[in-house]
């Protein structure tokens, strides 16, 4: 691996000097070793910095939506949610997952991670169809079925621990300690069996209906059938993604691990889309008339989208 001065890695990042290199030094911002009286930066973390920095000031007012986005959030969480039907809870938890979620698609994003980042948006998007489909819902029936489900889930985990002795044993001591909200096998078992009787369910799917048709039927389907599916390749990496991990040479190929720019734009509008969506519906379900401070950040967030595009096509070549 190569390694370059203070002084070679400014000039390779375009700075007159070496001061502000070495102030990232100091202040733990960019990893270097220590050979005598000079600072030595290894060449991968030079190039993962600058990426870094490429990301950040393409990208910042993307990165500024979504902090803006988050702090509104931050406001409305504060508010204790009062538990009024099984949809409410549901609504609450989605609202929360997806907070965490979006957050760590941001972090992965300014760290050059976009393809994992894509991951987790597939998880805020299975989020947000299930919330709307339920909220669709104009019974509460449908919240029911996805609870219920939970019994099949344990009575799937109790039969894995009574084929493991070791886990069986642990579970015997658990039960004749048990804690506040445990339940007994027996139980679980005659539960699990009765909402079976009742929804039907099939495999590890709580809805009647797939995700792709729950997606059409709340108008999500292009979304779907687009940013989902390509994700899903990240997800479960058939041979479509080597791309994003292997690149070709003339004598075979080198493998490209490191941080780049790659799906990090698509990973923030969608991350953007798909959490505003769960708040705006989280807002409408509680009351909360959110749009007097939502309404202003997606006209700017649209001009922003509208003005990106223009430029993409204006650089176009003809």
């Amino acid at each position: 691996m190569r390694y370059f001065t203070t002084g070679d890695l400014a000039k390779i990042l375009g700075y007159n000097d070496d001061s502000y290199i070495r102030r990232l030094i100091s202040k733990g911002k960019l990893k270097a070793e220590k050979k005598g009286r000079e600072w030595f930066v290894s060449e991968e973390e030079g190039w993962s910095y600058k990426t870094k920095s490429i990301i950040n000031s393409t990208f910042k007012d993307f990165f500024s939506f979504k902090h803006q986005l988050k702090l509104i959030v931050d406001e409305y969480l504060k508010n204790e949610i009062k538990n009024i039907g099984p949809k409410d809870a549901l609504t609450a938890f989605t609202l929360a997952k997806a907070y965490k979620t979006h957050s760590a698609v941001m972090l992965l994003c300014q760290e050059g991670y976009g393809e994992d980042a894509s991951i987790l948006n597939r998880t805020i998007f299975e989020l947000l169809i299930t919330l709307l489909y339920v909220l669709k819902d104009p019974t509460d029936e449908c919240a029911y079925r996805y609870y219920a489900f939970d019994w099949i889930l344990r009575e799937k985990m109790f039969s894995y621990v009574e084929q493991k002795p070791e886990l069986l044993l642990q579970l015997e001591q658990r039960t004749l300690k048990p804690k506040e909200g445990d339940v007994l096998i027996s139980e679980v078992k005659k539960m699990a069996k009765e909402v079976q009787a009742k929804y039907k369910y099939k495999g590890y799917n709580w809805s009647d209906k797939s995700l792709a048709e729950m997606a059409k039927e709340v108008n999500r389907d292009g979304q779907y059938k687009t940013m989902y599916r390509l994700s899903s390749q990240h997800a479960h990496s058939p041979s479509r993604v080597m791309n994003d991990y292997v690149k070709k040479t003339k004598k075979g190929f080198t493998n490209f691990a490191g941080i780049s720019d790659n799906w990090v734009e698509q990973d923030l509008v969608v991350a953007f889309d798909f959490f505003s969506a769960i708040f705006a519906a989280a807002s409408d379900r509680y009351g909360w008339k959110a749009e007097s401070d939502l309404d202003p950040l997606f006209r700017k967030y649209l001009e922003t989208i509208e003005k990106i595009n223009k430029e993409v096509q204006d650089n176009k070549p003809k």
